[in-house]
């Protein structure tokens, strides 16, 4: 009986996989030390580097290994896809940033008032040398943002100050942002409140900086923000987007606290009468 020759196991093959694997598990572990504040940002930010190169390397490596299937019939198949598929995985989030990049204005502070922004007072002394400066909006970053956010913009809400900033709390909190100093509750006088916070974001927890203005109109309040962020030359439209969404979410919350303030609870019935 005639034996068959052995199919050998592709090196390249073997090696995409790893390198696509750790390219995942490097990516996971970093984020989620990072949203716990294990990990600094501007480390994360070249491992990030680190993990693109990886999965990029294994995706380059799992094309040889096919290669060598079709041309030599080596065991690669299996491998190889398990490669491309993780590496992909992993580019994906690259990608979408990439098209961010490229379709959208490089901007990293962005603000509702582009006559007069809200001024940062605290921030820019806590930012490091490694960190955007807090500047001026210049007339062309203006421009940008008009052309490319017309949507961000001031909110008029039919309130007092001090409901805004009873209604202001649980959205800050339910964001985990944290304010510089204590959360003012009254005006106190004054015709126009400004609020700094450190506003990071959601899932990965990328730091920022936000101002709130709040001008008492007396029967309403008008509310002015800004934000900026601490690293990069982009946001990615980041600002504009969680801009909206915190206006957005304050106008609920105010309606919503409304709506519990002028929900009377039914008569059970036992009320004493007075004939």
């Amino acid at each position: 009986m005639a034996a068959f020759p052995q199919r050998r196991v592709s090196k390249t093959a073997g090696w995409a996989r790893r390198l696509s694997a750790f390219s995942l598990v490097l990516l996971v572990t970093a984020g989620v030390g990072h949203r716990y504040g294990l990990v600094e940002t501007f480390g994360f930010l070249w491992t990030l580097v680190l993990v693109a190169a990886l999965a990029l390397a294994g995706l380059i490596l799992a094309v040889g290994g096919f290669s060598q299937l079709w041309r030599n019939g080596d065991k690669a198949g299996k491998a190889s896809l398990a490669a491309t598929v993780l590496s992909l995985i992993v580019l994906a989030p690259y990608a979408v940033a990439g098209w961010l990049y490229l379709t959208l204005p490089a901007l990293t502070d962005v603000s509702t008032d582009l006559d007069e922004p809200p001024a940062f007072v605290i921030a820019p002394r806590l930012r490091t040398a490694q960190m955007n400066v807090i500047g001026p909006v210049t007339a062309e970053a203006a421009a940008l943002q008009m052309r490319t956010y017309p949507d961000v913009a001031g909110r008029r809400l039919d309130a007092s100050v001090e409901r805004v900033l009873a209604a202001l709390a649980p959205v800050v909190a339910a964001r985990g942002w944290r304010v510089h100093g204590p959360m003012p509750t009254s005006a106190g006088g004054r015709t126009e409140i400004s609020i700094e916070m450190e506003a990071p974001s959601l899932l990965l927890r990328f730091p920022a900086d936000a101002v709130l203005r709040l001008t008492d109109e007396e029967e309403t309040t008008f509310v002015d923000m800004r934000m900026a962020s601490r690293y990069g030359p982009h946001d990615l439209g980041s600002n504009a987007r969680r801009i909206n969404g915190f206006m957005a979410a304050l106008a609920a919350e105010l309606e919503r606290q409304s709506l519990e303030i002028i929900d009377i609870p039914p008569s059970d019935g036992n009320e004493n009468t007075v004939d």
